[in-house]
């Protein structure tokens, strides 16, 4: 399904970045109020138009606020008529994928990274994949799972880790899951210094 780009039905990339992150929060039931530094800081915008658009959003009655330990909160108002409305259209046109290759261009012991097309979805129903992932490569599994946690907004991501000598080993004896997974369909390959793609195309 083609994303809409929701920043051209609001007009602001501000609030439009906003609305996204309360929703999401909200939908993987994260009841934390938010202030107006963090959500600058997450959202990597400036801190004066956070503030003037969350006061905005407050005034429609999108937003409630509390004041706690001179800090004014923010958090959404379920009673807002069109609640449900904009939370599932937030839900249907989040797509990870940006965060993801940003993220995994930053690693550098990547060998292979293979990405699930259905993991696009993943907000609104469980995938079938055998996993939504594969990397080959060295990592920090806390880091990577907090990552996961904050990109898909604690739904729980399919995934599988194994070093290139134990890949290079399973794929000599023939593994079938690691054939399998290499070979389930809408795969992306991210990442992909063994060639793995170019031999499997060769395969076809």
């Amino acid at each position: 399904m083609k994303k809409l780009d929701l920043t051209k039905l609001f007009w602001s990339k501000s609030r439009t970045k906003l609305l996204e992150k309360f929703y999401l929060e909200y939908e993987s039931w994260n009841t934390e109020w938010f202030h107006i530094r963090l959500l600058s800081r997450d959202l990597d915008e400036q801190l004066n138009s956070i503030k003037r658009e969350l006061e905005s959003l407050e005034e429609i009655w999108m937003l409630k606020s509390k004041s706690e330990n001179k800090k004014k909160l923010f958090f959404l108002d379920k009673h807002f008529p069109l609640h449900e409305e904009f939370k599932s259209m937030f839900i249907k046109t989040y797509s990870p994928f940006k965060s993801l290759e940003s993220y995994f261009k930053t690693q550098e012991n990547l060998d292979l990274v293979i990405i699930n097309k259905w993991l696009e979805n993943r907000l609104m129903e469980n995938t079938t994949s055998i996993v939504d992932i594969f990397l080959i490569w060295t990592i920090d599994k806390i880091e990577f799972n907090n990552f996961l946690s904050k990109t898909f907004f604690n739904k729980k991501i399919k995934y599988a880790i194994i070093d290139v000598a134990d890949f290079k080993n399973r794929l000599e004896y023939n593994d079938k899951l690691v054939f399998n997974i290499l070979w389930q369909d809408w795969n992306i390959f991210i990442k992909d210094s063994l060639e793995i793609e170019k031999s499997l195309n060769k395969k076809q």
